[in-house]
């Protein structure tokens, strides 16, 4: 029974299936039988205390980490409760003890001392380790209970139903109950597992003082060769596997780097993709920007048209105002001098009656008295009134027709009149520019030395770029002077300039004109005597005189 007991756990272990659904009792059965055959056989052979130690914190090291890896499923489990955060904080607990647990046998396992020293400690200690192992082994199988049952728990209920703390509440106590003495759930078994720790520190503080330094014997006992053998061989198989976990990194690696190249390389090629279809794309556009400028020359060439028959139409319209308010001006003359006329009619009248009367009254008495008659104060104020009256209609007048003229020029369109373009200014600045580069030219002149190389170029090189420069400024100033003389003559009217087909040429006569401000031109000689020596003086004519010297230097036709 024993002997197949053994065989199943082996073929367990062959086939890796040694997992938590594997049954325990064989295992459990194969161990107490070990233990069994240990006590009869080996009950003499006691090992020694750094073997004891070595056991112990093996099995305590399993231990810690079951613990570790039942609290994770714990707190896995405990995502499914409502309000778990607090379980899962217990559960963390755990781990972090167990932590705590494998520092410290770290710690043991750094100040033992090595074999050939004396190494030993008392029988209390022994015992501790082994209530220790024990305690733990207790925890862990109080706890593994737990996760199981749990997991079954959780595992038969909906996804769209809710886990409470209550619910799991019994099924945590029943799994803990049987590990500690104080505290329910996975705080007596937080408790128990705490309580385990300070002996444990206690030791390895004892250890760290050397306290258990100078007990017991030298441990003088040789390592057999086949354990030497044995542990060579598993550094060279550890290495091996080093070795090949880094060649299947790099392999990894390189495919990854080879997968991004090919990445790289497809975006390249989307990338030229897109620059033929942005340079397509921009050629378009620069079609159309040629077409629609085109067409906005020619609108251009019609507002111009349009512009310049406006200006014609506008003249004309102001031309006839014009005509209209001179003869409302000729007609105010007009209607003023009849108006001072009769003024001066109305009393030559009157006083002309008086005179005939007086004399008739004369002829009639044959002796009579010379009477003046005056114009009556009615007649006067008549008279004023008619005049005022007759202002006012004027007036009246004058404002209707303003009125009438505003009215008309309110009805005409608006006229656009664009900005002149006066090619003077245009020339004065290119003349400024060449006159400023003139004076840097002139400013930054500099003697060639024909011995050395000025950044690289020969001194042959620099003057011809020298004399290049000078060259291309003679030629601009040449320009600007045709330009000019252009503008001069435009400026002055027809005479100034022939327009061919070949181009535009200035007349002779305006070439004439412009020589004659260079050179004066010698029209005569006037000589006038006088006393005193040679030399200039100032002469004094008047209107005359100097027409009579225009007439003779210059006689017309």
């Amino acid at each position: 029974k024993q002997w197949y007991q053994r065989r199943v756990r082996g073929s367990h272990l062959e086939k890796g299936i040694l997992d938590e659904g594997t049954p325990l009792s064989p295992l459990t059965n194969s161990t107490s039988a070990f233990q069994g055959l240990r006590n009869t056989y080996f009950a003499d052979i006691k090992p020694s205390c750094r073997e004891i130690l070595t056991d112990d914190m093996l099995v305590m090291q399993v231990l810690c980490e079951g613990i570790t890896a039942t609290a994770k499923k714990l707190i896995a489990c405990f995502l499914r409760v409502q309000e778990g955060s607090v379980l899962a904080e217990k559960a963390s607990c755990l781990k972090s003890l167990c932590g705590e647990f494998l520092r410290t046998m770290r710690r043991i396992k750094n100040f033992v001392p090595a074999h050939g020293k004396p190494f030993s400690f008392p029988q209390e200690t022994d015992e501790m380790l082994t209530a220790t192992v024990s305690e733990l082994c207790s925890s862990f199988a109080a706890l593994q209970t737990t996760a199981t049952n749990l997991s079954q728990y959780i595992s038969g209920v909906s996804e769209e139903d809710l886990i409470t703390v209550p619910d799991i509440e019994d099924i945590i106590k029943k799994g803990c109950s049987s590990t500690g003495v104080t505290g329910h759930g996975l705080e007596r078994v937080v408790a128990h597992v705490s309580s385990l720790l300070p002996a444990l520190q206690q030791m390895a503080t004892n250890i760290q003082d050397g306290e258990f330094d100078q007990q017991g014997d030298l441990d003088t006992k040789s390592e057999p060769p086949y354990d030497m053998r044995a542990k060579l061989f598993k550094e060279q198989f550890a290495l091996a596997d080093q070795l090949k976990g880094q060649l299947e990194f790099k392999h990894t690696e390189n495919f990854e780097l080879k997968k991004m190249v090919r990445i790289k390389e497809e975006e390249v090629s989307q990338q030229a993709v897109k620059a033929d279809m942005l340079e397509r794309r921009l050629e378009n556009a620069r079609k159309d920007g040629d077409s629609k400028l085109e067409v906005v020359k020619q609108e251009l060439a019609d507002a111009k048209k349009m512009i310049s028959g406006k200006d014609k139409q506008f003249e004309e319209t102001m031309d006839r105002l014009q005509e209209d308010i001179d003869s409302l001006e000729a007609e105010k003359g007009t209607l003023r001098t009849k108006l001072e006329q009769a003024s001066k009619r109305a009393p030559r009248a009157h006083y002309t009656e008086s005179i005939l009367t007086e004399q008739g009254a004369a002829a009639a008495g044959g002796s009579g008295v010379r009477v003046i008659l005056e114009d009556s104060p009615a007649t006067l104020s008549k008279l004023e009134c008619l005049q005022s009256y007759a202002h006012l209609m004027q007036e009246e007048n004058v404002k209707l027709m303003a009125n009438d003229i505003k009215t008309k020029l309110a009805a005409l369109p608006t006229l656009n009149i664009p900005k002149l373009y006066d090619p003077m200014i245009e020339v004065e600045k290119a003349v400024n520019e060449l006159h400023q580069k003139l004076l840097a030219m002139v400013a930054n002149t500099k003697v060639l030395d024909i011995t050395k190389t000025v950044y690289g170029r020969t001194p042959k090189e620099v003057w011809k770029e020298q004399t290049a420069t000078q060259s291309c400024l003679h030629n601009e100033y040449l320009r600007l002077k045709l330009q000019a003389q252009k503008e001069m003559g435009r400026y002055y009217g027809v005479g100034g300039f022939v327009q061919t087909s070949a181009g535009e040429f200035i007349t002779p006569e305006f070439v004439h004109v412009l020589m004659e401000k260079e050179i004066p031109q010698l029209l005569g000689k006037v000589t006038i005597p006088c006393g005193k020596e040679e030399g200039r003086y100032k002469v004094l004519l008047d209107r005359k005189e100097i027409d009579s010297l225009n007439t003779r230097l210059l006689p017309t036709q």
